[in-house]
């Protein structure tokens, strides 16, 4: 069976098996060899409202009857009882000029339950044309990275025969950072690429990502994850896309972008949002730092506020005061928060001099849903802030057992171990009480009686939340929109009473996706850090959406002269339209604070010149939209990230000397940001002929306003001198 138009052609085999996936551009067949089915279904027996153990696999080629329905550009696909149950599986394939539509319906007679779907399965050539070392897999975790092909770029140091590389969209809810923040992949080479994501507005949970079968095919077969109710029928939410495209990840991206910006999370603009307080749409460093530990013991806290003021005096800029070590317990122990480290007079008269001092205070941050069980950790660990000897069994038992994310089992869903950072702990379900009063209640209290106007679900990893099969609580079971919902509900009720007590109160998450954009008024990111796993970093979110939510990056860049690549931190960070940030201690090995005068000169110019810079161009790097641009032809640096590595293990890099990125202001104007992260001046000829080609000349800020200029534009360039170690925006207005 064929079904095709000018730009593509489908074959499928009489058993409803997919052979063939053509480009008719390029010529390509993307498909593997011997094809592969249509569908995959993952069951569930429930039996007396209970998931029982143990999954049924069921496919195309297991029905006992298939048909194909044919109108103009459109097939449709039926599978009847499938391995002889009453389960059927309708598939629609259609075309929509270059776009492949894709479609499911399930009707369901047994007591399983579907709860994967693996639809549309595309099985890959693990060798897209001639040049494998030019192939990239677009991966959306976390801000986006890009991997190679796995023959030459191993993801994984293992000889397993099986890699995997599929992660969890919004988020697993789980340990370890396995969320992908966007709803697409790609599969590309010098010549060509397929792109392949969910046309879905609302965030339905799925699962993306490539799963490598060594020497046969590359698997990037989006899964919808589904609750797990039995003899249910229901038509997928949202149409899966896919279409070829020729250039880069910024082209794929670009494609998806037409559709995201039909989706809710794009309702409001940073410019028409009203909600987000003024002192993040002026720009602020986040210094992170600790209140536990200090020689000053819990009278550190009277010392505070003259110690942002001196981070302040020599930034010049606002300082988000980020306090970590501030719960009753310790360090990311909750969430029995109260009373703050140091006592409530001491904590409240702290946070009430920053506010005066024009400071913004932040308990960095709340541990999300966690619930800590027991932790003992000791200082020989290689963070020795986190040592503790808590015991919460009996607490857990009491208070928090009825609200846990209980497994199929009815037992509390747990993880990490007693000598972890973290600890043995639970997960609060986010349809319960306990969820929301782990981030409202905590949120308000902290406002209301101390006067924090700044919190963070921390460990929310893009807004991920645990399964459940607790029925008490309200929701179906397993995985479903309503983590979702629940999600948005709580975020929702935060910021609309915390805002009724001060307009400068601000909630971020750590890792941030899409259907949480218009919940928050400021996300943690880390595009900064590259690379997060793969080839290279990829600032792929804030492409997508960095006009609709502003970010913060860097708070553990050490301003200290052990990080060796901090003056590229901040040079990464300033361009990429973050707001700026560092810590005056090194986050591995240390627990004291470190005076101004300790820190690095370099780093400390570095960040004072993007903080200078950031300041007079907020209008395109926190209200503007990022532009495609390609590096510029300069010298490379080899680099090697320090610090943590939030599970992905890092290498060395090359990067140019000098960063760039173009914007777009909400007016329309175009800018491009630049960082010299070297120790030397730098020419640069910057090609602003594609964006500006109207005008004959731009301005040139240096540093802010250390040095401002009137450049001409030469054959569509623009040169440059960038003394070391400077933050530039040159523009279309002055």
């Amino acid at each position: 069976m064929i079904l095709e138009n000018i730009h593509c052609l489908l074959q499928f085999d009489d058993r409803g098996n997919l052979l063939a996936l053509v480009s008719k551009s390029s010529g390509r067949n993307y498909i593997v060899k011997d094809g592969c089915s249509l569908f995959r279904l993952t069951m569930t027996e429930i039996i007396k409202n209970r998931v029982m153990p143990g999954t049924l696999a069921l496919t195309g080629d297991m029905a006992e009857q298939i048909d194909f329905i044919q109108q103009s550009q459109c097939l449709e696909i039926d599978y009847r009882n499938l391995d002889g149950m009453p389960v059927t599986v309708k598939c629609t394939i259609g075309f929509m000029d270059e776009e492949i539509h894709w479609n499911i319906l399930i009707e369901n007679k047994t007591r399983f339950a579907v709860s994967e779907i693996e639809y549309p399965v595309l099985q890959f050539k693990p060798y897209l044309g001639l040049n494998a070392e030019s192939e990239r897999i677009l991966l959306p975790k976390m801000d986006g990275i890009l991997l190679g092909n796995p023959e030459l770029h191993p993801w994984e140091d293992t000889n397993a025969e099986i890699v995997a590389e599929r992660y969890w969209y919004p988020g697993e809810g789980k340990q370890k950072p396995n969320n992908l923040a966007v709803q697409m992949t790609a599969y590309y080479d010098e010549k060509e690429g397929i792109l392949i994501y969910a046309a879905d507005t609302d965030g339905y949970p799925k699962k993306m990502g490539p799963i490598y079968y060594k020497n046969k095919f590359i698997d990037l077969s989006p899964v919808h994850l589904r609750p797990e109710i039995p003899k249910m029928d229901f038509s997928l939410e949202y149409t899966i896309v896919t279409r070829f495209f020729k250039g880069d990840w910024k082209q794929a991206a670009q494609i998806y972008k037409k559709f995201a910006e039909t989706a809710p999370w794009c309702n409001k603009t940073i410019s028409e949002r009203e909600d987000i307080p003024d002192w993040i749409k002026k720009g602020a460093f986040f210094l992170s730092f600790r209140l536990r530990y200090q020689n000053k013991g819990e009278a550190y806290l009277d010392y505070v506020p003259d110690y942002i003021e001196k981070w302040k005096k020599i930034l010049d800029i606002p300082i988000v005061a980020m306090m970590c070590g501030w719960e009753k317990i310790g360090e990311w122990a909750g969430p029995d928060y109260f009373p703050p480290f140091g006592g409530e007079r001491r904590f409240r008269n702290m946070c009430g001099r920053l506010m005066r001092n024009g400071e913004i205070p932040f308990t960095f941050g709340l541990s999300g849903l966690k619930i800590l069980i027991r932790r003992h950790r000791t200082k020989s660990k290689d963070q020795p802030q986190l040592a503790l000897d808590y015991d919460g069994r009996e607490i857990f038992e009491q208070q928090y057992r009825e609200s846990a994310a209980l497994d199929i089992n009815g037992v509390p869903i747990v993880d990490s171990n007693i000598d972890e950072w973290d600890g043995v702990h639970a997960y609060a379900c986010p349809a319960t009480e306990q969820a929301k009063s782990q981030i409202y209640g905590a949120s308000i209290r902290m406002l209301k009686e101390y006067g924090v106007i700044m919190q963070q679900a921390d460990q929310v990893l893009g807004g991920g939340t645990s399964e459940c099969y607790n029925f008490g609580h309200g929701h179906p079971p397993g995985r479903g929109i309503w983590q979702i919902e629940s999600l948005k509900k709580i975020y929702d009720e935060t910021r609309k009473d915390a805002k009724k007590i001060s307009k400068d109160f601000a909630l971020s998450q750590e890792w941030i996706s899409e259907p949480f954009i218009q919940y928050l008024d400021i996300y943690h990111c880390r595009n900064y850090d590259k690379p997060q796993g793969g080839l290279e970093s990829i600032p792929l979110f804030s492409y997508l959406y960095h006009k609709y939510i502003p970010c913060y990056a860097g708070d553990w860049t050490s301003l200290l002269p052990d990080n060796k690549t901090g003056v590229y931190f901040h040079g990464w960070n300033f361009i990429c339209g973050n707001l700026p940030a560092g810590s005056p201690l090194n986050m591995l090995g240390e627990i004291k604070n470190h005076e101004p005068e300790e820190a690095d000169p370099k780093i400390m110019e570095m960040a004072c010149n993007v903080c200078a810079a950031l300041k007079n161009a907020t209008s395109y790097l926190i209200y503007g939209e990022m532009l495609p641009t390609e590096e510029l032809p300069v010298p490379g640096m080899d680099i090697y990230i320090q610090g943590l590595d939030f599970g992905f293990k890092r290498k060395s890099i090359t990067v140019p000397s000098v960063l760039s990125m173009f914007w777009k202001n909400p007016a329309g104007k175009i800018a491009c940001a630049l960082a010299n992260v070297s120790d030397e001046t730098k020419i640069v000829d910057i090609p602003v002929d594609s964006y500006m080609k109207h005008i004959q000349k731009v301005f040139v800020e240096i540093n802010g306003y250390e040095k401002r200029y009137w450049r001409n534009i030469v054959k569509g360039k623009v040169r440059l001198k960038m003394p070391a170690r400077s933050a530039a925006v040159v523009r279309e207005e002055s």
